[in-house]
């Protein structure tokens, strides 16, 4: 079985130190096979990635979440995460969570409603009866806010899932106890990606930071290599903070 994850990262490769801690980490626990696939703005004619209406959009890849569905042909589950995370658990056992009726399996939360997209199981046919046209995801300035608005204050869409999937920095627990690593705070992000206009702060844990660096190397070591850093390719027009 192959699981199909979607994840979401920057453009031009700003997010690369993350985006090797992540695969790598993900890869070493997973018992499946991954087929993983990078979600980010394109500026080639003719990209699905190109010509999205990103205003409003706090991240270069808001949006893109709501696109899965059509992505996978509406058949099947997925996963969409954004880039940001480290992975300490078998995402295979993510992917087998019960949705019983439900659409998608999120985190509960206050942030967006009752839950938190940034770790969704999708139901990708249940999904396509939810979810906008996809041209119209694309091109309407409003569309990643009317999907969130939609379907995570709407608990006949959402399960909720173990919290340990989508823990935000930490949480003050171990790092045995998390199953999957969220660095939410954008200004702590050990690896300062520069598409990010808000002040930078130092991260509250050390052993979190040092363990980013840690598995950096651990991944170069093992033969990934860092994808090339492009200088301004596709140029942004998101908030970013």
């Amino acid at each position: 079985m192959a699981i199909k994850l979607f994840i979401g990262t920057s453009a031009n490769y700003e997010d690369r130190d993350a985006e090797l801690v992540y695969e790598y980490s993900l890869r070493r626990n997973s018992s499946s096979s991954l087929e993983i696939n990078w979600m980010r703005l394109s500026n080639q004619r003719g990209s699905f990635w190109s010509n999205w209406n990103t205003k409003g959009w706090h991240t270069p890849f808001s949006g893109f979440r709501w696109a899965v569905p059509y992505l996978c042909n509406f058949k099947g589950r997925a996963i969409y995460t954004d880039v940001d995370m480290i992975n300490f658990h078998d995402i295979t056992q993510l992917y087998e969570t019960k949705l019983d009726d439900s659409v998608f399996g999120c985190k509960k939360g206050q942030r967006f409603g009752l839950y938190e997209p940034c770790v969704m199981i999708i139901d990708c046919e249940k999904a396509g009866e939810v979810i906008w046209d996809i041209k119209k995801l694309q091109k309407k300035r409003n569309s990643h806010e009317k999907m969130k608005q939609l379907i995570l204050s709407n608990e006949t869409y959402c399960e909720a899932i173990d919290p340990l999937w989508n823990c935000f920095d930490g949480e003050d627990l171990p790092l045995n106890k998390i199953k999957q690593l969220h660095f939410t705070n954008m200004p702590t992000q050990p690896w300062k990606p520069t598409w990010y206009r808000g002040e930078t702060k130092p991260h509250p844990r050390e052993d979190i930071v040092e363990l980013f660096w840690e598995l950096k190397k651990e991944a170069l070591d093992s033969g990934m290599s860092l994808k090339e850093l492009t200088k301004s390719e596709v140029l942004y027009n998101f908030i970013g903070k």
